[in-house]
This record gives structure tokens, sequence and C-alpha cells, in this order.
């Protein structure tokens, strides 16, 4: 049993090895994105992001990009239950704090070129203001994250040490 562990160990490090290295990092890529899944800032970005439709209102689709990247949400302004949604998202960017304010429309219709009835998604940018003081990132997504795998690592460790001693006993 342990011999087994040890090549699996073994050839579980050799494929670590061999998806962290090139152009491509997929290993770093996937960690990101198993961390990312329990993050609602990052599920709300990335949900504005990649709507169908984005309205710039005369501010610069770069510039909206840079206030995007590691941005949160400020959840005390924020407006969830109407419609349509209100977000506001705050980011510090070349140390100035910046707010930006979007209403984002879920179920917009429009026709197609044949006629039927197609649901849209659509962002609405509303302005981009520099404040003087944002609300503070929330963690409670890594925390609860951290405890996740703590839940399941632990048990897991216990019973493996379990067995391996089972099996020395039994070697004995």
């Amino acid at each position: 049993m342990l011999r087994r562990l040890k090549f699996f160990g073994a050839g579980a490090l050799i494929s670590i090895l061999f998806l962290s290295m090139g152009p491509e990092n997929r290993m770093k890529d996937t960690f990101y994105a198993y961390i990312d899944y329990f993050n609602p800032e990052k599920r709300v970005v990335d949900q504005l992001l990649i709507s169908d439709s984005i309205i710039y209102n005369d501010v610069s689709s770069v510039e909206i990009e840079n206030i995007l990247e590691g941005a949160w949400v400020n959840h005390d302004l924020t407006n969830k239950s109407s419609y349509p949604k209100f977000f506001v998202i705050e980011n510090i960017i070349d140390e100035k704090n910046r707010r930006l304010s979007i209403n984002f429309y879920d179920r917009e219709e429009r026709k197609d070129s044949v006629g039927d009835l197609k649901s849209y998604t659509k962002s609405e940018i509303i302005s981009v203001e520099e404040i003087s003081q944002i609300s503070s990132r929330s963690y409670k997504s890594y925390f609860s994250l951290i405890g996740i795998f703590l839940v399941i690592m632990i048990p897991v460790s216990l019973l493996v040490r379990k067995l391996i001693r089972k099996r020395s006993l039994e070697d004995e």
C-alpha cells in the first residue's frame, strides 16, 4: 500500500511539473479558476464583462477594463433585487479610489434575423468617479474555501494514516 502511494505521489508530482511548464500555465489557470469559483465579486465582474452588449457612456473601454481588473463589489450600495440590477464596483488604481456604477439588464429581448425573440444581457456604465473612501474587500469567500478544504482533507488524512498504520502492522 505504501509502495503504491509512493508511486502515485511521484506520478502526481511529475504531472504537476509538466502541466505547470510551457507558455500556457494550465495548472495555475485551473487553480485560480477553482479559487475564483467561490468568489462572488469575481463572478459579478465576469458576468458584466461577458454580457452581450456593453454601453459605455462617455467612458473608454480601456479605463473600464482597468477598473474591473481586481475590483470588488460594494454590497452596501448594490441593489440586486431591482430591475435593472444596480452594481457598484470599486478598485484602487494608481493610488486613486475609483467607483464604477453599472446597470445590468439580465432578461432583455430582441428579435433575431428570423423574427424569433431571443434573450440577451446588457451592461450599461452609468458613471465612473474618483472618491475619497472606498469599501473594504470581503474575504469571506476565501475563508469558506479554506474551511471546505479542511473539512475534506482532515478526515482523509486521518483515514490514510490509519490505513498506513494498519498495513504496516500487517507486514510485521
